[in-house]
């Protein structure tokens, strides 16, 4: 299951150096770009290898935020589904629920946010445990992160930090600093088309991470790496 869930775990950061960064919860969603309805659909690679598929969905209702994230990998009979509610202003979340499904079984995730908690249950065939997290009123749930990134207002050399919430990571719940840097604008060949993109990095957990975002108003994510595996943006809808 280790090696199923390893490849599943497409974007939360590791947490081994986390208790030693400075947290700092501030608001960080500048403005939002996206309408009320889109559907973005990626290949994922490993090195040169097409593993797998990814749809990266957001959809405004009533003043919620509806997030939903669905992975499907093959080859490891793998597929990973994650459905994030929050406020459609803030981003300030209110619950996650994430499945997955592979050769060893099902696994479920639930978090749920109030006040200055989350809770987070989850279901195995393995195991069952609950776990509560003391969270800053200002963070967001790293299964946002995505849809966060495409809020900055993008500029070479721009810094942020603030506290990602590590929820359905498939482990104890977790507080991270997330440490965002523009690094500049670059052309980015995907195969969707080429893109003129700004190139974002992300320092959480001893990781660095890169991320590719459309200039343009609804700053599209056109490439993801995450050290793991990389995300190529085949269309949006």
């Amino acid at each position: 299951m280790r090696r199923l869930v390893a490849l599943a775990l497409l974007t939360l950061f590791a947490t081994a150096c986390a208790a030693s960064e400075e947290i700092v919860a501030q608001d960080v969603v500048f403005e939002i770009p996206w309408g009320t309805k889109e559907s973005a659909h990626y290949r994922l690679l490993q090195g040169d290898d097409v593993v797998g598929s990814g749809v990266l969905s957001v959809e405004v209702n009533s003043g919620v935020l509806i997030v939903e994230q669905a992975f499907d990998i093959p080859r490891e009979e793998v597929t990973d589904k994650i459905r994030v509610l929050a406020d459609a202003s803030t981003l300030r979340p209110s619950s996650v629920a994430r499945q997955i499904d592979g050769p060893e079984g099902k696994r479920i995730c639930q978090a749920t946010y109030g006040g200055s908690v989350v809770t987070v249950v989850q279901h195995s065939n393995e195991d069952d445990r609950t776990d509560e997290l003391s969270v800053p009123e200002k963070s967001y749930d790293t299964w946002t992160d995505l849809f966060l990134w495409r809020t900055l207002p993008f500029r070479e050399g721009l810094d942020i930090k603030y506290a990602g919430v590590l929820s359905c990571s498939l482990a104890k719940p977790d507080l991270l600093s997330e440490v965002l840097k523009v690094e500049g604008l670059e052309t980015v060949s995907v195969p969707a088309g080429a893109f003129e993109a700004w190139r974002l990095e992300i320092r959480s957990g001893g990781r660095t991470q890169h991320a590719w975002y459309a200039n343009g108003d609804e700053r599209t994510l056109v490439r993801y790496d995450n050290g793991e595996l990389v995300f190529e943006l085949e269309s949006i809808d």
